[in-house]
């Protein structure tokens, strides 16, 4: 039986972190967590014992990511780098913190042992607004959650749109979740197209949800996807990834719907294997109850 790595993005609510990398402890587990560089209530000491099966590695460089800038691939990407460079695992898992699982490990192991090579993403139909993201030049690919920088990358995009200027145009772009569950293969393949990927996505925007299907769509692993269908509406849940995520209730369009306890009947229902996403400060209730029956 081979191992799996769970690769986390971490950004806050540690104590909640803490949590979910006790739930994903096991001898089959390994776990890498990138912390993000501007969290500076991190204390990795705080995460000792949390594991007793699994080893556990933070990443010693800390990347500062944004929301919606290519820090997010990059901080991905040394995720990847780190766990193909450690080891060889049959599954390599992106989760955020902020991720819970809603069935056990051993549950899980047996999904993925009984789908050896299938890889796990989630794909979306293209919205017409998504096209910006990746065909124009963006002067602050960081910037897209403050208005002065977000303003300035819109003026300038519709400059470029005027006048007919159009970068990454011998891509074959595609759309999909962030989040994903694939093979040893497929992973060293992302791995060892980074300077690509850096080439065309280093002045788009929000390209976390374009850079890995892009990749995926345009080689041969396109044909061992577990879903090949992509979904019309983000909205439209299926099990693409394997993550139950419910964009028809969230705060808005850019955030999906934070659980609450009164969520737990549908998620003890899912087929998914893990959910997001979960913050203890809206309602840590749920967290502890999953919890509880997990652990």
């Amino acid at each position: 039986m081979g191992k799996h790595a769970y690769l986390i993005l971490a950004h806050k609510n540690f104590n909640q972190l803490r949590k979910l990398i006790e739930l994903l402890d096991h001898p089959r587990n390994d776990i890498y967590v990138h912390v993000d560089g501007k969290a500076s209530d991190f204390n990795p000491a705080d995460f000792d014992g949390a594991p007793r099966y699994s080893r556990l590695r933070f990443l010693p460089e800390r990347l500062k990511v944004n929301w919606g800038g290519v820090s997010i691939m990059r901080a991905e990407l040394a995720l990847l780098k780190e766990a193909t460079t450690t080891d060889s695992y049959d599954y390599y898992h992106l989760l955020s913190g902020l991720d819970m699982p809603i069935k056990s490990q051993d549950e899980i192991h047996r999904f993925f042992d009984s789908h050896q090579g299938k890889e796990f993403l989630n794909l979306w139909e293209f919205k017409k607004s998504t096209f910006s993201r990746f065909r124009y030049y963006s002067v602050f690919p960081e910037g897209e959650l403050r208005f002065a920088t977000r303003i300035v990358n819109h003026i300038v995009k519709g400059l470029q749109m005027a006048v007919g200027f159009r970068i990454n145009r011998n891509v074959d772009f595609h759309f999909g979740s962030q989040w994903f569950s694939i093979t040893d293969p497929l992973a060293r393949y992302v791995v060892s197209h980074e300077d690509w990927l850096e080439k065309v996505f280093r002045h788009t925007t929000t390209c976390d949800e374009i850079f890995l299907p892009t990749l995926v769509m345009n080689s041969p692993f396109k044909d061992n996807l577990f879903v090949t269908q992509k979904v019309k509406n983000q909205q439209e849940i299926n099990l693409g990834n394997m993550r139950l995520i419910d964009w028809t209730r969230g705060e808005s369009i850019r955030h999906p719907w934070v659980f609450r306890a009164d969520d737990m009947p549908m998620l003890e229902k899912a087929e998914h294997l893990w959910a997001r996403k979960f913050d203890e400060n809206v309602d840590a209730v749920i967290i502890d109850k999953l919890y509880s029956k997990l652990k």
